[in-house]
């Protein structure tokens, strides 16, 4: 149940949404070999549209950043988020499928390692952007036997300006200086390189662990933790880290922002004697001064003692997950929420226990007090109501517009008309 700021919101975020289809693209790379892909804001770029790739490949697809809105400052972001391409050993490296990707055409430098992008790994490392040339190349090569395999990219024109510049043609500034369309935001894709495009005040994303491994998610009222985008199988012998930040709404007013986490659900292996061994998750309080506040033990199997978990100061939480070399399935949500303690301020909501949220949060169907007292049923009763009348209000004052209006505007010519023949 919503409040009427919320279903506002929601009506905001589907005609996004909408223009978003129509812009949006995916193409598959096997599929415009020796070809020019123009970059005008953002699409997605696969490897192909099948698992098996094509035996003999040497494929290579130019990709450009179209400056016509913005002058000739345009750059590229490939940011992956996925890869999962054969990897034979550490001397041979990617002898079976092998993708490179280089910045610019003519004077062109290699921007991956020198043997190429292979395996399966950490997503978010797999980052790269061109210098000082709107053009990057991705080159995806097989041997001569059949082979499975794929990568899924989001390929970003930015541009980038310095200090309190604005951006060029109303495009949105992400927190590092870069430039982005703004349609971008909000899309559930990390187009900025430093995700303030789906973290930003009334975002609301849902992100994935994986894809932010060494990163921060800010949070402004709450965001969805999801380990992985789509599928179950972890990253064998890993550790990724999120360092979750919380910001408040607004500075010298109640304490400072604090973090809470909320687990909906885990899905990891059952630990060992007590102990996780095969993943485990560890949630920390504090950067500088880390203190552990979850079990030593780790977090892991389909229930947990304790699913709440809240920074006592600070607002910077931590959260490790760690994996050994077993090739496991697993996965976890968490609902993450910016909360601080003392006055609550406009657009924030009490809860019962004291602490101060995001009004956006109340009666959406997640726990961001710690008591859930943002979605007591009495609350959400009056809330619905209000919105559903709001609601009514807004299609009764179409209707009107839309029928009564026009049939009163022909009515008034018409008097006009007969006004004036009478008074020939």
């Amino acid at each position: 149940m919503r409040s009427e700021a919320d279903m506002n919101s929601i009506w905001i975020v589907c005609c996004v949404l909408i223009s978003q289809s129509l812009a949006y693209k995916t193409y598959y790379l096997d599929e415009n070999c020796g070809k020019t892909l123009d970059v005008d804001t953002y699409f997605r770029l696969q490897a192909s549209r099948k698992t098996n790739l094509q035996s003999g490949l040497n494929c290579t697809v130019d990709l450009f950043a179209r400056s016509g809105k913005i002058g000739g400052s345009a750059r590229i972001l490939a940011r992956f988020l996925n890869i999962n391409m054969p990897f034979s050993s550490a001397v041979s490296g990617c002898d079976r499928v092998k993708l490179e990707l280089h910045d610019g055409i003519r004077n062109a430098t290699l921007l991956t390692p020198p043997n190429g992008l292979c395996g399966d790994s950490f997503y978010n490392t797999y980052s790269y952007v061109t210098v000082k040339d709107s053009f990057m190349t991705f080159t995806l090569t097989t041997n001569p036997s059949p082979q499975t395999g794929s990568f899924d990219a989001i390929i970003t024109n930015f541009h980038e300006v310095e200090g309190d510049d604005k951006c060029l043609n109303n495009w949105w500034k992400c927190g590092n200086g870069r430039c982005v369309d703004p349609s971008t935001k909000c899309n559930s894709f990390d187009n900025c390189g430093d995700n303030t495009d789906e973290t930003y005040e009334k975002c609301k994303p849902t992100m994935y662990f994986y894809e932010n491994c060494g990163q921060e998610i800010h949070v402004y009222d709450a965001v969805h933790l999801k380990l992985k985008r789509s599928g179950n199988m972890l990253i064998p012998n890993t550790v990724c880290d999120n360092i979750v930040v919380a910001h408040g709404k607004s500075q010298g007013i109640g304490q400072p922002a604090q973090v809470y986490a909320h687990f909906r659900s885990i899905g990891l292996p059952q630990p060992v004697s007590g102990n996780c061994t095969s993943a485990r998750i560890d949630v920390y309080d504090g950067l500088r001064n880390k203190k552990r506040i979850s079990d030593g033990e780790g977090l892991c199997g389909t229930a947990l003692s304790k699913s709440d978990f809240s920074t006592e100061s600070d607002n910077f939480m931590p959260i490790e997950f760690t994996t050994d070399s077993t090739s496991q399935q697993g996965n976890f949500e968490i609902t993450l929420t910016s909360f601080h303690t003392g006055d609550c301020i406009s657009g924030e909501f009490r809860c019962r226990n004291g602490r101060c949220v995001d009004t956006t949060v109340q009666c959406d169907g997640y726990q961001n007090c710690g008591d859930n007292s943002d979605n007591d049923s009495e609350l959400c009763d009056i809330v619905t109501a209000l919105a559903t009348g709001a609601i009514v209000a807004i299609v009764l004052s179409a209707i009107f517009l839309v029928i009564f209006v026009p049939i009163c505007c022909i009515v008034l010519i018409g008097r006009r008309r007969r006004s004036n023949y009478s008074g020939i």
